[in-house]
């Protein structure tokens, strides 16, 4: 239940996420919740899905990087946090989705689909809008501020990150 949108221009990569939190059917919005976008270990990572995944993500990169900033380099590193997830909760699939930046490039990252990022995308429940902004020339943060105007599972205040692009 939330928005992730990613923008890609000449020089820099903009990672928006908004704020909102589910536990149950109890919402937490408006409380400046930014744990679904971190950035951590040189690397910025936006989730959706599960905070107990993203929480192990965040731990996981907390000490170790991608060998390089290719697909197939980040689905390796994929795959080491899921033998890494394993161990600790005897589940190896991840569920989440995740928009991973590393070294001035930007992935999609679903299980063992990984795909550079070239322009654009949006994860979340409120994908699609974020999407429509963002395929109208939209920054990030405003495809993610269209999300939580539109959808019911996205919230404000919106987080925003940069990074300088390669």
């Amino acid at each position: 239940m939330s928005v992730v949108c990613c923008k890609i221009s000449e020089k820099t990569i903009e990672v928006a996420a908004d704020s909102i939190s589910i536990r149950g059917y109890t919402q937490s919005k408006g409380k400046d919740d930014y744990s679904k976008l971190v950035e951590i270990n040189g690397m910025i990572v936006g989730c959706v899905g599960r905070a107990e995944e993203s929480s192990l993500l965040q731990m996981f990169c907390a000490t170790r990087t991608p060998e390089s900033a290719s697909e197939g380099a980040i689905l390796t590193f994929f795959t080491e946090f899921m033998d890494w997830k394993k161990k600790r909760t005897e589940k190896y699939k991840t569920e989440n989705r995740f928009i991973f930046v590393f070294t001035g490039k930007a992935f999609y990252v679903e299980g063992f689909f990984i795909r550079e990022i070239k322009s654009y995308e949006a994860i979340g429940a409120g994908m699609n809008f974020g999407l429509s902004a963002l395929y109208l020339g939209h920054s990030a943060a405003k495809a993610v501020e269209t999300a939580c105007e539109l959808s019911i599972f996205c919230e404000q205040p919106i987080q925003i990150l940069k990074a300088t692009r390669q």
